[in-house]
């Protein structure tokens, strides 16, 4: 059903023949036997079993991962025939919750303070982003992170940093953060304006 091996400092889970509630009730099951094993190891989902679930299925098995203190790496999720490395999370990231994808990260939630979030693609945090969020991990300055409400304790975009001053005001409106070039630009969002407008 799932295999887990160690491999490249990461807990693998190889996902074979089963369904969504057989691997949600193996999983509760391991990690509720093992919970200072898990605790804090990086995690990554491989395997044929994964194209049967949908998206949301597999955001509930990455929560339940995340619900025991694990850190969540890309998923090879197949979709479409084409492999997706973007992670769709429907829930809260709590503090002290880190999360890592190789491809894009939404967040259907608030990420707490002391949150991390890294990506190599874009962050978009619907809800109120107060924690740490990196994107454009691997040096792509192109990324953006947009949140409903941004008051992030530290923003990076590709290798540059920029955190909130202490006494900013909260933007009652949704917000993106870009580099422009020069500096993090930090800007109300405007459908007519455009993502960089």
């Amino acid at each position: 059903m799932i295999k887990i091996k160690g491999m490249n400092g990461n807990l693998v889970f190889i996902f074979g023949q089963g369904g969504f509630e057989d691997y949600l009730s193996f999983l509760e099951e391991k990690l509720s036997a093992n919970k200072q094993l898990f605790s804090a190891s990086r995690a990554v989902f491989k395997g044929e079993g994964l194209k049967k679930l949908s998206h949301f299925q597999i955001a509930s098995l990455q929560e339940l991962c995340l619900r025991f203190g694990m850190i969540m790496n890309n998923s090879e999720v197949t979709v479409n025939k084409g492999a997706s490395k973007d992670m769709v999370i429907y829930r809260n990231l709590r503090s002290g919750q880190k999360l890592r994808s190789e491809g894009s990260v939404i967040i259907w939630g608030d990420v707490h303070e002391s949150a991390e979030i890294l990506a190599a693609g874009d962050i978009i945090v619907l809800g109120k982003l107060d924690g740490i969020a990196h994107a454009g991990c691997y040096g792509d300055m192109s990324r953006l992170i947009f949140a409903l409400s941004l008051s992030p304790g530290q923003i990076r975009i590709g290798d540059r940093l920029s955190r909130s001053p202490e006494d900013a005001d909260k933007s009652p409106h949704p917000e993106i953060a870009f580099w422009d070039g020069e500096n993090i630009c930090i800007k109300a969002y405007s459908s007519r304006s455009g993502l960089r407008g």
